[in-house]
């Protein structure tokens, strides 16, 4: 008895596994591309004055901020704020080696 119901429960699991994998799917698109085609969809900012750069090794928003900026940068919420705005809502801690992205101007270069 213990043996068919342990075997219908088997059954039932890869059912579920096959009825799940047909309608969602279990094979990750490239997050890249989703990322790129919301980003392009989304209207146009008007925020203050940004400069557009490709993000290399090591970089963080802050560093790429401060370099544009001459050394001034406002507080980290601010640069955080303004950065996220700029780029259609994308947090600072999801930059990628090699994507462009729009950076806040501050200070002296303004």
């Amino acid at each position: 008895m213990l043996k068919k119901i342990f075997a219908l429960f088997i059954v039932a699991l890869i059912s579920y596994s096959i009825y799940y994998d047909l309608h969602a799917g279990t094979i990750p698109t490239n997050a890249k591309e989703t990322t790129e085609k919301n980003v392009a969809i989304q209207p146009e900012t008007t925020h203050g004055p940004y400069v557009t750069a490709k993000v290399h090794s090591g970089d963080t928003v802050l560093t790429i901020v401060k370099k544009i900026s001459g050394g001034t940068a406002p507080s980290i919420e601010k640069v955080i704020r303004d950065f996220s705005k700029l780029n259609g809502g994308i947090a600072p801690e999801d930059i990628q080696i090699g994507q462009t992205y729009r950076f806040p101007i501050y200070g002296e270069s303004r």
